[in-house]
């Protein structure tokens, strides 16, 4: 071999290392953005299977109720259910939610939607709208992640409120 071209090999080898890496830190990303975008779709099915229940309850008799597990990616920490048309007491895992998180939940609260995940931000959409039902015992009713909430029918309404193990 030349004399250039013993000087140029290193120079290769470490050209094919930089792109190597780069391979691997995009291959990575795109793992990482993978996995947030399936913990986004199990939170929605799980939103979309609590709001099929609350349709379901509102045919059932007066009294029924379920235990429903509120178990979401460990990236939520509480989700809210809101009445817009009950006063503001605001319950977290059924006792008073402190001012910080009070006021977070009123900078982020509006009429048009009822279902709320905090930290806000974490997935794409994190204020939600789910039909017909009522807070029971606070409004909002927030619950931490990993708790449960009863699922229960009322006269006119299905109620929500936080299950105390």
């Amino acid at each position: 071999m030349k004399r250039g071209q013993l000087l140029g090999l290193p120079l290769i080898l470490v050209f094919g290392l930089i792109v190597g890496a780069f391979i691997l830190l995009y291959g990575t990303k795109i793992i990482l953005d993978l996995t947030s975008e399936a913990d986004y779709i199990e939170f929605l099915d799980n939103l979309k299977d609590l709001d099929n229940s609350i349709d379901l309850f509102s045919n059932y008799d007066i009294g029924s109720a379920k235990v429903y597990s509120m178990s979401f990616s460990e990236d939520v920490e509480a989700i809210c259910f809101y009445d817009s048309s009950q006063t503001l007491d605001c319950k977290l895992n059924g006792e008073d939610c402190d001012e910080t998180f009070e006021a977070t939940f009123d900078l982020v609260k509006t009429s048009q939607f009822n279902v709320y995940v905090f930290p806000q931000g974490v997935f794409d959409q994190t204020r939600l709208e789910i039909n017909d039902f009522k807070t029971i015992n606070g409004n909002p009713q927030c619950v931490s992640n990993g708790q449960s909430i009863v699922i229960s029918a009322g006269k006119d309404y299905v109620g929500v409120e936080h299950y105390a193990k």
